[in-house]
Parts: C-alpha cells; sequence; structure tokens
C-alpha cells in the first residue's frame, strides 16, 4: 500500500499533481486512513477532492483512486510516548497505525512526523524525496520538475531546502 498524509496529498492536489504519486509508483491507488480523511474536511478545498475518495476497494477507478481505510485511534496511547502524540496530528498517527507492522510506506512530510516514524522503524518519504525518485527514474522531465517546485512554492507555500533544490534541478 501506498499510505499519504494529509499534507503530502494536500500539496500535490493543490498543483494538480496527484496522480503523478500513481504514475510514479506504477500504482492504481493510494491509501489515506480514516483519519487524514477527516483532516482534509475541513480544507477549503475539500468540495473539489471528495469526488477522489473511495470507501471500498471495488469502486476504486480511474477517477476515484484514494482509497480511505478505517482506523482506530483508541490503542495509540500503548504505541506513542506523551511527547510523540503532542507533536502528532490524528492523521498523521492514523497513517502510522495502518502501516503497523506492514512495511509499507507513509508519504508525509512534516519532519517531526518522519523522525517518531523512523524511531519506531516505519519507512517514510517526504515530498523532495519523492521527487528525486521521480526525477531518478525519469518520470518527470527536468522542465517539469522547475515547474512543480515553482507551483509548491506558489500554490502551497511549500519551501525546499537549498540542498534539495540544487538535488532536484540540476
Amino acid at each position: 500500500m501506498t499510505i499519504l498524509d494529509t499534507d503530502f496529498l494536500s500539496s500535490f492536489f493543490k498543483i494538480g499533481k496527484l496522480k503523478l504519486v500513481l504514475k510514479a509508483l506504477n500504482v492504481k491507488h493510494v491509501v489515506v486512513p480514516s483519519t487524514v480523511y477527516e483532516e482534509l474536511k475541513e480544507a477549503k478545498f475539500f468540495n473539489e477532492i471528495s469526488s477522489l475518495f473511495s470507501f471500498n476497494e471495488k469502486e476504486l477507478d480511474g477517477d476515484r483512486f484514494i482509497l480511505v481505510k478505517a482506523v482506530d485511534l483508541i490503542g495509540w496511547k500503548e504505541k506513542f510516548t506523551k511527547e510523540e502524540t503532542i507533536t502528532l496530528g490524528k492523521g498523521e498517527l492514523g497513517c502510522f497505525m495502518l502501516v503497523e507492522n506492514s512495511g509499507d510506506t507513509i508519504f508525509i512530510d512534516d519532519q517531526r512526523a518522519r523522525l517518531v516514524a523512523k524511531g519506531k522503524g516505519l519507512k517514510v518519504v517526504s515530498i523532495p524525496a519523492f521527487l528525486l525518485f521521480c526525477k531518478r527514474k525519469n518520470v518527470v522531465s527536468l522542465n517539469e520538475l522547475r515547474k512543480i517546485v515553482e507551483d509548491l512554492k506558489e500554490m502551497d507555500y511549500y519551501e525546499f531546502s537549498e540542498e534539495s533544490r540544487e538535488l532536484l534541478l540540476r
């Protein structure tokens, strides 16, 4: 499964590149925990993105390619320290619960959340790492990559580190 957290999903939706994830990873759908879905319901663009979600695998198709899986956060207190729960959102906690013991990868951009995930042995990928993967696998051209970087900055106020920009755009 390819699990998307709220920040990663919303960034790529805002720039119209959500299907790049499908293309780059050669998958037909992505998965979000119900906690991410609940967070997205608060987004200004929820009405626009809501048609992409399905709650049943049988309903997935080319237009509905985000599968919402129920997660129960009742057991989170046993799995996370108090400090971790203070720094993590419900979407992130849901992602962690969803992939627990599965070996699946979470696409998440929050640095603190990635550190917690790595500390728990979970696989995580940030936006720069994903785009570097796309570049190295020739999924996007250098011009397309420049446009994505510009669009993320303009439409999502996303800032790449100088090191990431250099790796991506050279």
